[in-house]
């Protein structure tokens, strides 16, 4: 179902991202008109490629609220997919400051501009909202992030509800959980391996990705008892565009995810399959030093509510992955 909005584009901001880029290339192939607005430009896919004429790409800071401004005149937008934001963990404890004003102050544009124009508003949010709990996490579940990045999150998705209430904004929120897929950036086997902590289970599984595909062999001694929703980055991306098709929904937030924890060993036991060799080791423990999360997200309610199904399994996640990571690397 499409959004009913008057305008013709969507706006991505961060579209050149890993989440963003996916959410541009499903509003492609659906034959929207897309305007790409970030600091980067786009990464080349085949989607954006053959489909060219349907994507325009706009240099521009979300902290520019003109520059924003001036995008939403000029295109005839109608809504917004809100992806931009700092998600890396060092860089947003190492200068708080920064994070917060591009991930609040970013999403405080958007709303204010949407309020102003009338535009539909999905806000990529995070599973990091909730914090420290025991096993799962559901969308009543209270809000109580455990580090900046989290609480910067929940500020916003505070704010949203604020402006869909008090000023009737078509404003929703999406919980993302542990994206994995292309455009996740490869680490330098040091970071991960040596897990000074807090390091990201996202590193260990990109570095494990990377000797997989290079049929190198990778002995890590701990980390592998470690369980999390890591979801492939199309479903998270289809999950943003399913909430942007439905005009007003009933929640104001739904969790995006595979729905179901799997571990570092499982992981790397899904490399070593698609490799045909036991290239990757990870000993048992788990990450230590990384901010209280829940294991996964229960997605009943975007299943429900969206028509939400992820369509990736942790094999057939790992298999396009490394299949996207060998032709990176002209393997």
């Amino acid at each position: 179902m499409k959004s009913s909005g008057i305008g013709l584009a969507t706006i991505v901001t961060g579209g050149s991202g890993l989440v963003g880029s996916h959410v541009v290339e499903e509003l492609v192939r659906e034959g929207e008109e897309v305007i790409i607005y970030d600091v980067l430009p786009p990464r080349k896919t085949e989607v954006v490629a053959q489909l060219g004429g349907k994507v325009t790409y706009v240099d521009g800071n979300i902290l520019d609220v003109g520059k924003l401004l001036e995008t939403i005149k000029k295109y005839d937008a109608r809504g917004i997919i809100h992806t931009t934001g700092i998600i890396n963990y060092k860089q947003i404890v190492a200068n708080p400051m920064y994070g917060v004003m591009v991930n609040f102050n970013g999403t405080l544009n958007v709303l204010e501009l949407a309020r102003l124009h009338d535009l539909k508003v999905v806000f990529t949010s995070s599973g990091s909202v909730y914090g420290k709990v025991n096993e799962f996490a559901k969308e009543d579940f209270p809000l109580r992030p455990g580090d900046v990045y989290g609480a910067t999150k929940a500020m916003c998705e505070i704010l949203g509800e604020q402006y869909a209430n008090t000023y009737g904004v078509d404003y929703v929120a999406t919980r993302l959980y542990f994206i994995y897929g292309p455009g996740l950036s490869l680490v330098a086997r040091s970071v991960a391996e040596t897990y000074t902590p807090p390091v990201q289970p996202l590193s260990v599984l990109s570095l494990m990705i990377q000797k997989g595909v290079k049929r190198e062999k990778l002995n890590i001694q701990c980390g592998g008892d470690t369980k999390l929703d890591f979801t492939y980055v199309k479903d998270s991306a289809h999950g943003v565009v399913l909430a942007y098709h439905i005009k007003k929904p009933p929640h104001r937030a739904y969790n995006i995810s595979t729905g179901r924890a799997y571990s570092l060993s499982e992981v790397a036991a899904a490399i070593n399959r698609y490799v045909g060799l036991e290239c990757i080791v990870i000993g048992p423990g788990t990450v230590e030093g990384w901010p209280p999360r829940p294991k996964y997200l229960d997605i009943s309610l975007a299943k429900t509510e969206l028509g939400y199904e992820p369509l990736y399994g942790l094999d057939r996640g790992i298999n396009e992955f490394c299949e996207h990571v060998s032709k990176t690397l002209q393997i």
